[in-house]
């Protein structure tokens, strides 16, 4: 098997998991095709640079908001139209074009691609490579970054309803499964007992880093938290107000993309509680090949996963190995996830009690009166990243599932 076809709902830099499998097939002679759209305005300058690096790799369908305008506003009708019409029938197409803005782009780009596998990553590409693959003969292959099914709090919501009818229509069909922690393995086996999903963890490929001692007496410690979105519920005020209770030169530096009214929340909260002005910084997101030096500048790694729904509860996020391979400490909350994983590691943080202010203030509160010990954590961190938790030894299982084909 030499042809291999990956399907996204999102762009190449917004899915760094499929980025890895990518350009591991790559480097191995396989043709790689990736079929992907616009999702965020962020990330269209670090795509250009990916896709120059991979000419005629990365296709591209669904329009977006400046060049092809009008394609993207029909994709997006389409869309909320077959979002409505669910609630009727499932019929016509209707729940693959609720699911994936770009499913009727996506599926006619993919039948015309001579491949020997499909891989879709998300739910919303899994319709395309399926109906693909029937199309063309190909095998297929499912990547669940997340428990899709898992990342609503009640079973009425009509988007739960549309998640799981594509689940329960499409898993079925599929010839491998990979999940991105044990939990969501364990949940989707419990759900459908016929999957044998096999983990695959949110690793990156080892980095070549000078991991010095940034915090001393007389410097400020430097939380560090990201994603693509910086937003509501995911555990930011908790570290603010624990800043604050700690009483200590901490600031908390945060990366990604922030509407202007919850930056604005976020800073008013600090200031409620007398924090400086330098204590809350943000910055605004970039590649992610560029975050390893940028993340390594800092000491503290923040996992602050609320734990609802229960996809946020089972998930290992890409910030977890990030923070280990960059050389930082992690302080995590105790969700099922990483409450799994610190037993599994327990050297690499602290583990504090969501939801219990004085539990997170005591772990920040120790790194800032031990930065002896901080200092050895983050060196003992940047050398698990660089012996087991990397994608050189993690790519080894995804290899397998695609040659046994």
């Amino acid at each position: 098997m030499k042809n291999v076809t990956f399907i996204t709902t999102g762009q190449p830099t917004t899915n760094p998991r499929l980025v890895k499998e990518a350009e591991t097939l790559h480097k191995l002679g396989y043709r790689v095709k990736v079929i992907c759209c616009f999702y965020q305005q962020w990330a269209q300058k670090p795509d250009e640079a990916l896709t120059d690096r991979y000419r005629g790799m990365y296709i591209y369908c669904g329009g977006d908001p400046v060049e092809q305008k009008a394609i993207y506003i029909k994709t997006r009708i389409r869309q909320k139209l077959s979002t409505w019409l669910f609630k009727y029938t499932r019929h016509f197409g209707i729940p693959e074009n609720a699911i994936s803005r770009t499913h009727t782009e996506a599926l006619a780009i993919a039948q015309k691609i001579k491949t020997d596998l499909y891989i879709a990553h998300n739910l919303g590409a899994l319709p395309a490579a399926v109906l693909a693959a029937k199309y063309t003969g190909a095998k297929v292959g499912y990547d669940a970054e997340d428990m899709h099914s898992g990342q609503f709090t009640s079973t009425y919501d009509e988007s739960y309803r549309l998640n799981k009818y594509i689940e329960e229509k499409y898993f079925n069909q599929i010839n491998y499964f990979t999940a991105a922690s044990p939990l969501i393995a364990e949940y989707y086996h419990r759900d459908y007992n016929y999957l044998k999903p096999v983990v695959i963890n949110n690793v990156f490929p080892k980095t070549a880093l000078n991991i010095g001692q940034n915090y001393k007496a007389n410097k400020p410690l430097k939380l560090f938290w990201f994603s693509q979105t910086i937003g509501p519920e995911r555990g930011l005020e908790d570290i603010i107000k624990a800043m604050a209770a700690v009483k200590g030169n901490v600031q908390l530096h945060l990366l990604g993309s922030c509407n202007e009214g919850h930056r604005a929340a976020l800073l008013n909260l600090a200031r409620s509680l007398n924090l400086n002005p330098d204590q809350l910084c943000f910055h605004e997101p970039i590649g992610a090949d560029e975050i390893f030096n940028f993340a390594s500048r800092f000491d503290i790694g923040m996992a602050t996963e609320t734990g609802v729904p229960l996809n946020r509860d089972i998930c290992l996020t890409n910030k977890i190995f990030t923070y280990i391979q960059c050389g930082l400490a992690m302080i995590a909350s105790d969700t099922q996830a990483q409450t799994l994983f610190m037993e599994q590691y327990p050297d690499t943080g602290k583990l504090y009690q969501k939801n219990n202010l004085q539990s997170l203030t005591d772990c920040i509160g120790f790194y800032l009166q031990n930065p002896d010990a901080l200092y050895q954590t983050r060196l003992q961190n940047y050398q698990l990243g660089q012996t087991e938790l990397n994608w050189e030894t993690e790519s080894h299982k995804f290899l397998n599932l695609v040659e046994n084909l």
